[in-house]
């Protein structure tokens, strides 16, 4: 015999018909990540608006304390001193602040449901436009957080945002990785 009897190996994304793909462990980690990193902004955020204007108020009289230069004061002066001098505009000071912290708060909800919702929806079938969704409100879900981290805030909100920023990140990795396109392949497939 002169040609080749043996049949073609077939392509390596390809599986028997019948059996289902084995869901891959990066996907796995992908709605973990997306779900943690939801989840801590969402505690984040209700630690701000449980904390009202009592939470502005210290986080306030820690700045002027650790660092009364960044507002504008000479060393050495107090909150009570600032409190004294301003008198109403003390209240009004605090509320702006509570009013700052509520809408990055607010604003962190949004982009937590919206990352929550299409990693619960990529767990099944790692479709392209999930992953597509998560990686754009992963992004979107760090302009809060970059805006917490690099302000005073208070610390409990602080670590909740760093959660999210990292986990957000790990998102967007792995919504990419190899074995996650192999997944999403044999699932559009079979």
């Amino acid at each position: 015999m002169s040609h080749y009897q043996a049949a073609p190996p077939a392509p390596a994304d390809a599986r028997p018909r019948g059996r289902a793909a084995r869901r891959p462990g990066t996907l796995t980690a992908l709605v973990a990540t997306s779900v943690l990193s939801a989840v801590s902004a969402t505690i984040g955020a209700v630690m701000v608006f449980a904390g009202g204007n009592g939470m502005a108020e210290d986080n306030i009289k820690d700045v002027i304390q650790d660092h009364p230069d960044v507002v504008g004061l000479p060393s050495g002066t107090t909150a009570a001193d600032l409190k004294a001098l301003t008198g109403p505009m003390w209240d009004e000071l605090v509320s702006d602040r509570a009013g700052t912290l509520s809408a990055r708060g607010g604003f962190a909800i949004f982009t937590a449901v919206c990352l929550l919702i299409f990693g619960l929806l990529a767990r099944k079938a790692a479709a392209t436009w999930s992953r597509v969704l998560i990686t754009i409100f992963a992004v979107v879900a760090l302009i809060p957080h970059f805006l917490i981290l690099g302000d005073y805030e208070p610390d409990s909100v602080m670590w909740c945002s760093r959660v999210a920023v990292f986990t957000a990140l790990a998102a967007i990795v792995l919504s990419w990785l190899p074995p996650v396109n192999r997944y999403a392949k044999q699932q559009k497939l079979g």
